[in-house]
C-alpha cells in the first residue's frame, strides 16, 4: 500500500495540493468557452417555457443581444466561478476520498468499496454550495435576463438592507445543496466504479478509448438523477423567479411540473449531456492521473 500523504510531511502534502490546483486550473482554460455555451443555453431552456429548437433559440439570442451580451451572457461570472471552483475542487476530489478511505473502518470499505467517494462527494457539495451560491445566483440572473441591467442593483432591488441583499443572493440555497449532493455523489461514485472496471491495478493508465467510454457512461446517470434538481435550482435563481423564490423544495418541484409538465425536469437535457461528456472527457484523464500521482493507495 502506498504511504499516506498525511504522514509524509507538509512539503509533499503541499506539493500534492499545488499540483492538483495547477492542473485543475488548466482544465478550466481548455474547457470553459464551449462549456459556457452549453451551460448558457441549458439554463435558458430551463428558465423559458419555450417550444423553440436549440438552433432557433441560438439565433433569437444572437439577434436580440449579439455575441457578448447574448451568446456569452454571464461569461464573466462563469469564468470567476469556474476558476474558483477548480482551484479548490481538485485537491478536494483527490485528497478527501483518500482521507476517508484511510480513516474509515476497513469493514465499511470492504462492504461498500466506493463509500469513500460518496462521502467525499457530500462533503465537497456542502462546502461548494455555501461558497458559490452567490456567484451561481448572479450567473443565472445574467443568463436569463432579457436586457442588459446592473445585476447588483437588480438583486438589491428596493430592499435597502444588507440582510435582504444577502438573503437574495442566497436564493435557491436549499435547492443548490440538494443538486450538488446528488451531482457530486453520483459523479465521484460512477467515475470511480467505471474507471476501475478497466483497470487490472490502480496504477494502470486509461487508454483514449476507455476515457471516451467512461465519459459517456458517467454522463448518463448524472443526467437522469441530477437534471430535475438543476431545473428546480434554475427556477429559484433565474431573473423571473417571483413564482418560486418563496416556495419550499417540494412545492417548487410541483410548480415546475404544473408549469412545464414532466419534461420541465429535463429541459435542456441534450445540452447538459453534451456539456457533461465534454467535461468528463477532460476530467476523467485528469482525475485518473492525479489519483495515480497523489491519490488512492495502490490497492482496490
Amino acid at each position: 500500500m502506498s504511504e499516506s500523504i498525511y504522514k509524509v510531511g507538509p512539503k509533499k502534502y503541499l506539493k500534492a495540493i499545488i499540483d492538483t490546483q495547477i492542473i485543475g486550473l488548466s482544465r478550466v482554460i481548455l474547457g470553459l468557452p464551449i462549456d459556457h455555451v452549453f451551460d448558457r443555453f441549458k439554463t435558458l431552456v430551463q428558465a423559458e417555457n419555450t417550444q423553440s429548437s436549440m438552433q432557433q433559440l441560438f439565433k433569437e439570442t444572437y439577434k436580440r443581444n449579439g455575441v457578448l451580451k447574448g451568446i456569452f451572457a454571464g461569461f464573466s461570472s462563469q469564468i470567476s466561478i469556474q476558476l474558483f471552483k477548480q482551484y479548490y475542487r481538485w485537491p478536494m476530489m483527490i485528497l478527501i476520498p483518500k482521507y476517508y478511505k484511510e480513516h474509515l473502518p476497513q469493514s465499511w470499505i470492504q462492504n461498500q468499496p466506493a463509500l469513500h467517494k460518496g462521502l467525499a462527494g457530500a462533503t465537497i457539495a456542502m462546502f461548494e454550495s455555501l461558497v458559490t451560491c452567490p456567484l451561481e445566483r448572479i450567473k443565472c440572473q445574467l443568463m436569463t435576463q432579457n436586457e442588459s441591467k446592473s445585476i447588483i442593483k437588480q438583486l438589491w432591488k428596493n430592499e435597502h438592507q444588507f440582510s435582504h441583499f444577502i438573503k437574495n443572493i442566497y436564493t435557491g440555497m436549499e435547492a443548490m445543496i440538494l443538486k450538488q449532493v446528488v451531482s457530486w455523489t453520483n459523479y465521484l461514485y460512477w467515475d470511480h466504479k467505471i474507471r476501475y472496471l478497466f483497470k487490472e491495478s490502480p496504477s494502470q493508465a486509461l487508454t483514449l478509448q476507455q476515457i471516451a467510454i467512461c465519459s459517456l457512461l458517467t454522463a448518463i446517470p448524472n443526467i437522469l438523477f441530477v437534471q430535475p434538481f438543476d431545473s428546480v435550482k434554475t427556477a429559484y435563481q433565474m431573473e423571473n423567479n417571483s413564482n418560486y423564490k418563496s416556495l419550499t423544495i417540494p412545492q417548487a418541484f410541483i410548480k415546475v411540473y404544473q408549469d412545464k409538465g414532466f419534461k420541465g425536469y429535463y429541459a435542456g437535457w441534450q445540452l447538459r449531456l453534451s456539456q457533461f461528456i465534454v467535461q468528463a472527457a477532460l476530467s476523467t484523464p485528469v482525475m485518473d492521473y492525479l489519483e495515480r500521482l497523489h491519490g488512492l493507495p495502490n490497492d482496490f
